[in-house]
């Protein structure tokens, strides 16, 4: 049975996780810390790992789109994940120096912050601009020249924009990610997110190395629907046995393996 919410307007891809942190509440610990990037007019929130070893290729976990919508499906007042899954991926993996990256009015407090940020403008060119200077920032920091972006669910979403904007993202990964994002809505009777960009239109450069992997028990991003978006993009294209928020941070180690950039 498909699971149709035509009721809700613009289905945030976390409903899963209903209740939220406080903004301003780090996720980082357990010899990570957290900080916070000036992206243009925008704050967003980082962390990187303490000691993290140098290395010409940074890996940057983006966080999905933590917490869009109420119970009621009226947007909510802090999008704040209570559950930041791409934060225990970003712990998780196993090599080289690696950052973790929120989404815009994620964890801060940004006066600059409206309800569209996280519903239907949570892909809109700015936000994509806003990420891509605060991942300037954090290959500022590491001394990187290379760039692996790696995204959960919205997290992935936003990571295929901004790889299609740079010229220095060596390998592309999305996890239980919406890479059509009409297509997506459509499937479930939501309202098209109107505000944002489609990763079903990025061109991304050829020699980007792509894995895209989906849950096979996926009820959010099912797989029969995210395959075709992924192999549009292009790369690898894979279906594993997970769910949509279970269990990616255990995968490191194998998509570290499948995720190396091109010699």
């Amino acid at each position: 049975m498909r699971w149709r919410l035509a009721s809700v307007p613009a289905l945030g891809l976390a409903l899963v996780s209903l209740l939220t942190a406080p903004a301003g509440a780090s996720p980082a610990g357990r010899g990570w810390t957290s900080f916070e990037v000036v992206a243009g007019t925008r704050i967003l929130a980082a962390a990187s790992k303490d000691a993290s070893p140098t290395g010409d290729l940074l890996t940057v976990v983006i966080e999905g789109d933590g917490n869009a919508h109420d119970r009621k499906g009226q947007p909510s007042v802090d999008p704040t994940p209570r559950d930041p899954l791409g934060f225990r991926i970003a712990q998780a993996w196993p090599q080289g120096p690696v950052a973790w990256l929120g989404r815009p009015c994620q964890y801060v407090k940004d006066p600059a912050c409206t309800p569209s940020d996280w519903t239907t403008g949570r892909y809109s060119q700015s936000a994509i601009a806003a990420s891509s200077l605060a991942i300037d920032d954090l290959k500022r920091r590491s001394g990187a020249t290379r760039l692996r972006l790696v995204g959960w669910s919205g997290g992935g979403t936003m990571a295929a924009l901004v790889a299609a904007r740079r010229t220095d993202v060596a390998v592309l990964v999305t996890l239980a990610a919406p890479l059509d994002l009409a297509a997506w809505a459509d499937w479930h009777g939501a309202s098209p997110l109107s505000g944002s960009l489609d990763p079903a239109a990025a061109v991304i450069a050829p020699g980007v190395v792509q894995v895209h992997v989906l849950g096979r028990f996926d009820q959010v991003v099912p797989p029969d629907l995210g395959e075709a978006a992924a192999r549009r993009l292009g790369g690898t294209v894979l279906v594993w046995r997970e769910k949509h928020t279970c269990c990616w941070a255990r995968r490191t180690e194998r998509l570290l393996a499948l995720a190396q950039p091109a010699q």
